[in-house]
């Protein structure tokens, strides 16, 4: 019947619009309301400055003040000598990391060349420059006659200023001289190269010293340890602490700025060396040979006690031997005693034999008996000198002021400082490197908002650093390349990245088909069915018209 067509026709549009009504709800708004509730959230990170900074190029600047004794000299030849140095210290191509030396040459005062003339001693020249000027990363190069009583091969002090024995006229070998101390001493271009690389992740071939020392860290726990065997038999004093006081609190007190020095001690007894040393030809005493050495280690090592700090632990032990080992010695490859007694473990410490008298036949036991602790903290300051980067490089005709009162010399704090600078910030580099590689990878880990202000951070403090650097205010430079580092590793480490992890696309459909599948599937049979509808509504109204 018309009637009930028309009822039925309504019913049927009524159904289908109803339908497309439900689908356009759930796909216009439903299906982005649900990714946007689901987005996994990501701050926004500096993706293309941290990209650039692997190609930028960092300069350091370094000040040379040459002061000339030498009263034949004219102003030209200072004129000359400057340009002199100025060529050669600028044709120096080190890539990444370059330098680029300040230079001023003139002419000393009357006084000053009198003074001078009067010392009788290094000592005592370098003691009178140190108030010309002390400032950080500047070196004075003082000129004297070449027939002065004091100098008569370039010289080192122990501050910041370099003595070097001139001729009339001798300008190119002289600016040789000058160029050479400042590459190979003062501030030693290549190993700031090869360390930058090193800490960038290059696969440069390691020396000596970067397998030896430590990383750079904010600070060093300490630990010296006293081993005696057999406290029945001898009953050992070491005045640790009036040693420490006096021997290394100066050093700390001049790394204060830049890092802190724990220090603890503590006492072992009936502990000894597992590894049993030989007995020498003559049969009055043993020794031990530098294959042995790493074998003592290990059982001295467990006996040292827990270690509960985020600072790296360095070991200095001073081991008596017993009775039955006395007098116990250490013999390099040669077959040589070692005078020190002592050996060094790279980034661990280092141990020192102390051969104490054995006490008389029928005396009372037990012997006191006391370490030379001199003797002693001297091999230990030298070990932890070598540990902590402060090594000379030997270079042949060049003689360096024995250190004497200070433990640093103030030069080798300046080339400290811009080589843990550069490290730290090849380091910096690479770390944010490593963590942008790892999050455009993986593009559904969490980053909060703190991980974001970290990397801003570390962004922040290398471009500081850099330019620091390129004003040659390297201690501003240290201390935000120390800021650098640190805010890029706590980013790379931050717990927030592996807390919750990330959930692989095929999880993602293992939880989400069985949830929508039942429902998506009548929505979409009923879209198509009012699209068929729709299609034959069409259809007959063609017809009709």
């Amino acid at each position: 019947m018309p009637g009930e067509d028309a009822s039925e026709d309504k019913d049927k549009s009524i159904q289908h619009i109803a339908a497309i009504s439900f689908g356009v709800i759930c796909i216009v708004i439903g299906i982005p309301l649900w990714w946007k509730t689901t987005e996994v959230y990501r701050v926004s990170l500096p993706y293309s400055e941290i990209a650039e900074l692997s190609n930028s190029k960092f300069q350091f600047t370094v000040d040379i003040d040459v002061l000339n004794l030498e009263t034949s000299w004219t102003d030209k030849d200072l004129t000359d000598l400057s340009k002199l140095l100025k060529a050669n210290l600028d044709d120096r191509k080190l890539g990444t990391i370059f330098p680029k030396y300040r230079v001023t040459v003139r002419q000393a005062e009357k006084k000053q060349t009198s003074d001078a003339n009067s010392f009788k001693t290094l000592t005592e020249l370098d003691e009178y420059f140190h108030g010309e000027d002390s400032t950080i990363n500047k070196y004075l190069i003082v000129l004297l006659p070449h027939n002065n009583a004091v100098v008569n091969v370039p010289s080192v002090g122990n501050y910041r200023a370099v003595f070097l024995p001139v001729r009339n006229g001798d300008l190119s070998p002289v600016s040789a001289k000058i160029t050479g101390v400042l590459h190979n001493v003062l501030v030693r271009e290549d190993t700031l190269m090869k360390s930058f690389q090193n800490s960038l992740g290059a696969r440069e071939p390691k020396d000596k010293e970067s397998m030896r020392s430590l990383h750079y860290h904010q600070g060093y726990d300490l630990l010296f340890t006293l081993v005696n065997p057999q406290p029945d038999i001898l009953n050992v004093d070491w005045s640790i602490k009036e040693a420490i006081a006096a021997y290394l609190n100066p050093l700390a007190t001049q790394l204060s700025d830049y890092i802190s020095l724990d220090t603890k001690s503590q006492m072992i007894f009936f502990t000894g060396l597992r590894r049993k040393p030989k007995k020498d030809s003559e049969g009055s005493g043993y020794y031990y040979e530098e294959k042995d050495l790493p074998h003592t280690i290990n059982p001295l090592e467990a006996k040292l006690g827990s270690h509960a700090s985020n600072n790296p632990m360095l070991n200095f032990i001073v081991y008596v031997p017993s009775r039955d080992q006395s007098p116990l010695h250490i013999v390099d490859k040669n077959g040589k005693t070692v005078k020190t007694n002592s050996f060094l473990s790279p980034q661990w410490g280092g141990i020192v034999i102390q051969n104490l008298p054995s006490p008389p036949p029928n005396s009372s036991l037990p012997v006191d008996a006391e370490v030379d602790m001199k003797t002693v903290m001297e091999v230990f300051l030298t070990q932890l000198r070598l540990l902590m980067d402060f090594s000379i490089q030997e270079v042949k005709d060049v003689k360096v002021r024995e250190v004497e009162n200070l433990v640093i010399r103030e030069w080798e704090l300046d080339n400290w400082l811009r080589k843990k600078c550069t490290e730290n910030l090849a380091t910096s580099i690479s770390t944010l490197q490593s963590l942008t590689a790892l999050l455009e990878g993986i593009s559904n880990i969490v980053i909060q908002d703190d991980i974001g202000q970290q990397v801003e951070n570390a962004v922040t403090g290398i471009k500081e650093a850099q330019r620091y650097l390129t004003s040659g205010q390297i201690s501003r430079a240290f201390t935000q390349s120390r800021k650098a580092l640190a805010s890029s590793e706590k980013a790379f480490f931050d717990p927030s990245l592996l807390e919750l992890l990330y959930f692989p696309e095929d999880q993602k459909f293992a939880i989400y088909i069985p949830l929508f599948l039942p429902i998506g599937l009548p929505i979409l049979g009923s879209l198509f069915k009012a699209y068929k509808w729709i299609k034959s509504k069409r259809k007959q109204k063609l017809k009709t018209d």
